[in-house]
């Protein structure tokens, strides 16, 4: 109960951090508005395939969590409330809570990429089920590996370079994934365990990156 007490409080911590300076948020909103355009405007009207579009949606959510993601540690190490943070809580608790806070912002980027793809690209979901399980694994495997990887580059130099450059190759397995359990859910009578495979391999995905990270977390923030 200590450890979820806390969790909660740097949670509630980061929320109330961002109601006020919506640094995050606009940043958000703003590069996945300019995406969708770009794209909508470079197709001229071209009607594209589910596939294709699909493809698409995750390159934009892959970007857009590389924009929103990032600054869970980098941003404590630029107000200097890092020391502050690690005498509040134990190391888990401030892991767990920078990654809850990751999957809820990762989970409605997602949602609102989905939605405006779905809206101005024609992007047509067939199997609700296969396309709402797949957003959820790839918001929580996206949160936890990012919110790792945030607390490696927080005291780089170069952090948006680095942050992109170790992320790329670990979270590939899991765009890989979700990009062919969305193409399968864009599918005409496609039944849910056609993609049972996929979602299996991303939930495994989600738990190893957990595990793995709980394990390593307290040595990268000590050090």
């Amino acid at each position: 109960m200590r450890l979820l007490r806390s969790a909660l409080a740097v949670l509630e911590k980061d929320f109330l951090l961002e109601a006020r300076t919506r640094y995050g948020v606009n940043t958000i909103a703003l590069f996945v508005v300019i995406s969708v355009a770009l794209a909508l405007f470079s197709l001229a009207g071209e009607e594209l395939k589910n596939e294709v579009v699909a493809t698409l949606m995750w390159n934009t959510i892959f970007f857009a969590a590389m924009t929103a993601l990032q600054r869970g540690f980098v941003s404590e190490a630029e107000r200097g409330t890092a020391l502050f943070l690690a005498l509040s809580a134990s190391a888990t608790a401030i892991f767990l809570g920078k990654a809850i806070y990751n999957f809820l912002l990762s989970l409605v980027v997602n949602a609102l990429v989905a939605a405006l793809y779905a809206l101005f690209l024609n992007l047509k979901v067939e199997t609700w089920e296969i396309f709402m399980a797949t957003l959820f694994l790839a918001s929580v495997s996206t949160a936890v590996t990012l919110t790792l990887i945030s607390a490696i580059v927080a005291n780089a130099n170069s952090r948006g370079g680095l942050f992109a450059v170790l992320s790329f190759p670990i979270l590939l397995p899991m765009i890989l994934l979700v990009v062919r359990a969305t193409r399968i859910s864009t599918m005409e009578d496609a039944p849910f365990f056609r993609a049972e495979t996929e979602l299996q391999l991303l939930a495994a995905y989600a738990v190893v990156m957990l595990t793995v990270s709980l394990l390593l977390f307290e040595f990268v923030w000590e050090e």
